[in-house]
């Protein structure tokens, strides 16, 4: 439910202190979002129009604010908050009134829309949670649509980037995958500006200026695997290392250092007429095994949907190390590697012929 706003730094009626106007600590705080959305994030946010997403808890609540206040430092183009209710729970409702209530005391504009989110699971045959990620999805590049060098903003923080490494961890993730989320996206114009900045400093800052937050009782639930990491994994994390925090943001960069590397030394596999893609031996044979897994990973990202797991890739470089000609791997997303003579090929059919040796990977 919302809490109601303290009259602290944030009185109704008064909007938000200037930047000048701020504690030092909560200053420095929002100029340190500032320089790593220009900086490890890699965005260019002067001429940009920022589309936060605000469900109205204390990180989206928060950085909503914190854009307000750089915004003219920033140069941003323009400013506005966007707020979907998934309609899974009565309160949701005043919750949409309540964001709205925060973006009219700031003085930003918000877009607001309601998805039937249990009703789409139903219709999709997927969970409730993955049904709300698709229709936040789709919000958002609704959102988008029409705007300039705009880009939708979140509010995940260094304690989510901690769980979601914890999760890759669980699910086998190879690197630099292991590092966690990205903090730009730009295929979908996605910015993550808090991913570096600890929740407690988030508290502290929306409690500093009286912010009204929601407090969403979902993230209590056990059913999900993300809050049984932050409710269960993550605090014995904390208590066997009380910087496993400072560790995850040093894994997170050192995860973007090493993805820049392969990106750079790594071709782009792009599928051919028939929409195959060739690696030839001639350019696989110069390669470590280790750069030689990444390159077969992309080649099957450029088919499509669909994630090769560890052991699949391993499997396939043993093949070609052995010169295993005819020997046809099958991965996630009705994807094929086939061990040719000249090379390895990629495709979305079966590559072989009936004297093919098919292995599900």
């Amino acid at each position: 439910m919302p809490t109601p706003p303290s009259d602290n730094l944030f009185p109704p009626g008064d909007g938000l202190p200037g930047l000048n106007a701020l504690p030092y600590r909560l200053a420095r705080l929002c100029l340190g979002v500032a320089s790593f959305v220009a900086g490890p994030c890699g965005h260019a946010p002067a001429g940009a129009t920022w589309i936060v997403a605000c469900s109205g808890g204390p990180d989206s609540a928060a950085l909503l604010a914190m854009a307000a206040i750089l915004r003219k430092r920033l140069g941003l183009a323009g400013l506005l908050a966007a707020h979907l209710d998934h309609g899974l729970r009565p309160e949701s409702r005043a919750e949409t009134e309540a964001v709205g209530a925060l973006c009219r005391e700031i003085g930003l504009p918000c877009l607001t829309a309601r998805t039937d989110v249990a009703a789409l699971a139903r219709e999709r045959r997927t969970g409730v949670e993955d049904a709300g990620r698709q229709a936040r999805q789709a919000f958002f590049a609704d959102c988008l649509a029409g705007r300039n060098n705009a880009w939708v903003l979140t509010g995940h923080q260094l304690n989510d980037l901690a769980e979601d490494q914890l999760m890759r961890v669980t699910r086998g993730a190879g690197w630099p995958a292991l590092g966690g989320m990205a903090a730009m996206d730009p295929a979908r114009r996605l910015l993550r500006p808090l991913l570096l900045t600890p929740r407690s400093a988030i508290t502290d800052f929306t409690a500093a200026l009286g912010l009204p937050t929601i407090d969403d009782p979902s993230n209590a639930d056990p059913a999900y695997l993300r809050n049984r990491v932050r409710h269960g994994l993550l605090p014995l994390v904390l208590r066997e290392n009380p910087r496993a925090l400072d560790a995850a943001a040093r894994l997170w960069r050192q995860a973007r250092l090493d993805a820049a590397f392969f990106d750079e030394v790594l071709p782009v596999p792009v599928p051919d007429e028939g929409g195959a893609v060739r690696l030839p031996r001639t350019l696989l044979v110069g390669l470590h095994p280790a750069l030689r897994a990444r390159l077969y990973a992309r080649a099957l990202d450029a088919l499509g949907p669909g994630q090769p797991l560890a052991d699949g890739l391993a499997a396939l470089e043993a093949a070609y190390a052995r010169r295993d000609t005819g020997r046809v791997f099958q991965f996630p997303g009705g994807k094929t590697a086939q061990v040719a003579r000249e090379g390895l090929v990629f495709g979305r059919d079966a590559l072989s012929g009936p004297e093919g040796r098919t292995q599900r990977s």
